[in-house]
């Protein structure tokens, strides 16, 4: 698999060098290739479609956008290593239109929906046959529908357009989420009424169960906005017919869904759809942009690993990761799991740490195996004292203190191991061949319960139950079983986390139940942000670069309760 789509994301890289549109609103054509006969030819296009790829790689795996989806949340908050402590912390005064996260991903979202106008309004001119013509065109939709979903729910009513910008452009409108909801399921029905592949996997590529997934979570999204019944069930629908395809299945052991053995997206069984990262790096780095891909492949396995190797015991090495040490998991969150029935506690989070440095035991003049060992709660005092000599155990007060921001250990953490890769070259290699996961079956799982919790709550807990029998623990199913009286909006959102914790969605998951329910969360979970949270941040700063570039800024406006 890490072969076949290597010359595919290759041209991704390369296009936007020749693409004749750059920034959102600051155009430029960078080699006067605005005329057709470039992309009228069949490899001329099929790099145009690939271009519309490019922001998948620079949104998944990469440091920022975790920033931008899982801190600022109940369940993720900075570690001592974070870069950008605003958007968790919602500063009052530096939370604003210059944050350089969200300016740089206004800037790739926006690339990436040009290069879809582009590839959907030219592929009637281009030498392609009419049925690589109709994927093309569907796959072009899709991605536009994916990456306005991000814009309108990042930054609520905003600019939109369907037609390629070429050239400066001076003016921008700003259109409500509704509007905008209307063309992005527009998309995703052509799309699903199209000859997209309907094939488990397609190499990277959209396919029809991709497509089908999107509305599903998508029309879940809306529903709980709108509280519109047909909603709900055009949500359940489609995620119960990606079940019933039998094509994608829960894997009964949770933790080897994260395996590196299981890491190729199109051989893991739960996968829906993926964003590849090869095993040439070369490929994994788009030539055209900056800091935001570092070295290229995916960055997951950096951002919230622990600082262990200035530990006793401890040095680093690949098989523990390189500890830049970015965000850590609320205690809100790890309060989350009861990990003597749940497995997802030990298939989500690392709390030992083996000694792989005896030179160095500091005070643990008796370590043998063990050099840290996190204990989830709070051990007694004659637990620490059998081990004082031995290991280095760090409980609750040593982590979390009080739960106050001054009392937070930054340092040392419940490391989520999700994304660790074990398999690196080197100790310091910060790219991992590992695929972004985008959508998983457990999902569809998840939408079709909280779908059908109003109209059927019978069959709602039925799937509910369905998945958290298969996260349970050997033997401790029947005590994973809920009951309609469990189906609850926090039910929802604390099943969400403990499965979906720490894959770019938990930002999105709070704001759509509102903004009572998004404060209410984050004051409960986040003690970083539970000061500073107002329901405005709901939708995040627009770019004041862009506030500044257009001509209308009486229409054009920054969002409401930021300073500018």
């Amino acid at each position: 698999m890490k072969t076949k789509i290597i010359h595919f994301f290759f041209i991704i890289g390369s296009i936007f060098f020749l693409f004749s549109c750059s920034d959102f609103l600051n155009e430029e054509n960078r080699n006067s290739l605005t005329s057709d006969p470039f992309y009228k030819s069949q490899s001329g296009y099929e790099s145009l479609i690939n271009s519309c790829y490019t922001p998948l790689r620079l949104w998944y795996g990469r440091e920022d956008a975790y920033g931008i989806t899982e801190t600022g949340t109940d369940l993720f908050t900075k570690a001592a290593g974070n870069t950008n402590t605003t958007l968790n912390d919602y500063d009052p005064i530096a939370f604003n239109g210059t944050n350089t996260p969200l300016s740089n991903y206004w800037k790739y979202l926006y690339r990436g929906i040009n290069s879809c106008n582009a590839a959907i309004d030219r592929a009637k001119d281009a030498a392609i046959t009419p049925d690589v013509r109709r994927q093309r065109v569907a796959e072009a939709r899709f991605l536009r529908a994916f990456y306005y979903w991000h814009i309108v729910e990042t930054w609520g009513p905003t600019h939109f357009t369907t037609e390629e910008t070429i050239g400066v452009q001076t003016a921008a409108n700003k259109t409500e989420p509704e509007i905008i909801y209307e063309q992005i399921f527009a998309d995703l029905d052509s799309c699903i009424n199209s000859n997209l592949s309907t094939k488990r996997s397609n190499d990277g590529r959209v396919t029809i169960w991709a497509a089908k997934a999107l509305k599903a979570r998508l029309s879940l999204t809306r529903a709980s906005q709108t509280n519109s019944a047909a909603l709900y069930k055009q949500a359940a629908d489609l995620a119960i017919e990606i079940i019933d395809s039998k094509l994608f299945s829960l894997n009964p052991d949770y933790k080897s869904i994260w395996s590196m053995s299981n890491a190729d997206g199109p051989n893991n069984s739960e996968v829906i759809w993926y964003v590849e990262f090869s095993n040439d790096h070369l490929y994994n780095k788009p030539e055209y942009d900056d800091y935001t891909i570092r070295n290229g492949g995916h960055n997951g396995h950096l951002l919230f690993c622990m600082k262990y190797d200035d530990q006793p015991g401890m040095k680093r090495d690949v098989a523990n990761g390189r500890p830049f040490n970015r965000y850590l998991p609320t205690l809100y969150y790890v309060n989350l799991f009861d990990e003597t029935i749940d497995q997802r506690w030990n298939g989500s989070f690392k709390q030992l740490w083996m000694m792989n440095n005896p030179a160095n035991k500091g005070k643990y003049v008796n370590m043998t195996d063990t050099a840290i060992y996190l204990y989830k709660g709070i051990a007694s005092a004659e637990q620490k004292a059998a081990v004082a000599t031995k290991y280095q155990l760090l409980d609750f007060n040593d982590l979390y203190g009080d739960n106050t921001p001054a009392k937070i250990n930054r340092l040392r953490t419940f490391q989520l191991s999700k994304f660790d890769d074990p398999t690196r070259a080197t100790m310091d290699e910060d790219r991992s061949i590992r695929d972004a996961f985008v959508f998983r079956i457990s999902e569809m799982y998840l939408i079709a319960a909280e779908a059908l919790m109003g109209s059927d709550p019978d069959k709602a807990v039925s799937y509910m139950n369905q998945l958290r029998e298969k996260r349970a623990i050997s033997g401790k199913a029947s005590e994973m079983m809920i009951t309609k009286s469990d189906m609850t909006v926090d039910f929802i959102l604390d099943e969400r986390a403990r499965e979906l914790g720490g894959e770019q969605l938990r930002w999105f998951d709070l704001k759509r139940f509102g903004k009572d329910k998004f404060v209410e969360r984050i004051k409960a979970g986040n003690p970083d942000a539970a000061n500073n949270v107002k329901t405005w941040h709901i939708v995040r700063p627009i770019p004041r670069n862009q506030l500044d570039a257009v001509f209308n800024k009486d229409e054009f406006t920054q969002n409401e309760g930021y300073v500018q």
